[in-house]
């Protein structure tokens, strides 16, 4: 096993680190956060908050560890069967705040963690599953032109950022926080400005309100994960989502980027939605808080 506890820029290192982004290549799209994470560290971004560990076998990668932050990005091939060595490194290490992660991505990858986990005694607070969904399909003509009359579809800038508040409040208290999570507007906020400055952002208008947001949270060469698709729920069922989806996805396509998203199980209504889109399942997704 390897062991990357700080992401360097070293000669001696650049092998390994190329193996590294080459497994989680090869693992996407269900790998798009863990990759993004570990190449923003490459690219100075956040350096000293990301930590990556992997499993290697007769010299190939097997399993990797992502984490940033509290949030760990767990990677691992479907064969992978000695990924208890990993686990049991990773959990030494983050043994002091176990406790409070937060464990993303494919479903099969985040039960592993857990079934270890609870070997060791910690129980999950909240667990949610949702479909995980992609495209690389042109969104149809009819779901690009959907929506109300006078509706625009734009870009935030940072004097959109108050007006955008509620609706990234909404967002969070309805679709992020787990059971039991306290909202924090100090947060909501510093996210909302990180999102406007750093991530793919489009934004809803009618009437001169802000209606509804999408957004992407990571990013590879190839692949894009949408989230933070949000409409005010007073202007629900107008087919807003529907339209900001398609020309958000449009763009994507039109830079050489394939789309994934995730959306709980329990809203089949939106998940339709995507269909229309073009989206399809292609498996299942976890988040479990601790």
């Amino acid at each position: 096993m390897i062991f990357l506890e700080k992401i360097e820029k070293k000669r001696k290192a650049m092998a390994t680190e190329a193996l590294f982004m080459s497994f989680l290549e090869k693992k996407l799209p269900f790998s798009v956060a863990a990759y993004a994470k570990y190449l923003y560290a490459h690219e100075e971004r956040d350096k000293n908050t990301i930590h990556a560990w992997a499993l290697k076998e007769n010299g190939a990668i097997q399993g990797a560890i992502v984490r940033s932050g509290s949030t760990v990005y767990p990677v691992f091939n479907d064969e992978v069967k000695n990924f208890e060595e990993i686990l049991s490194f990773f959990f030494e290490k983050n043994s002091m705040d176990a406790a409070r992660l937060v464990f993303h991505g494919k479903a099969r990858d985040i039960e592993l963690l857990e079934r270890y986990a609870e070997e060791r005694g910690l129980q999950p607070g909240d667990r949610i599953i949702y479909d995980f969904m992609t495209t690389a399909d042109t969104p149809p003509l009819q779901e690009l032109r959907a929506s109300p009359p006078g509706l625009i579809i734009r870009q935030p800038g940072v004097s959109d950022i108050d007006r955008l508040f509620p609706l990234q409040a909404g967002y969070e208290q309805e679709e992020v926080l787990p059971k039991n999570g306290k909202f924090d507007p100090a947060v909501c906020r510093m996210l909302l400005e990180r999102l406007v400055k750093h991530e793919r952002i489009l934004i809803a208008e009618l009437g001169g309100r802000i209606v509804g947001k999408i957004n992407t949270n990571a990013e590879t060469p190839s692949w894009a994960q949408i989230g933070g698709v949000y409409v005010h729920p007073s202007y629900r069922k107008r087919g807003i989502a529907t339209r900001m989806t398609a020309i958000f996805v449009q763009g994507l396509l039109e830079e050489g980027r394939r789309a994934s998203l995730f959306v709980k199980k329990e809203k089949p209504a939106t998940r339709d939605m995507y269909g229309r889109v073009g989206f399809k399942v292609v498996g299942d997704y976890r988040i479990t808080y601790y």
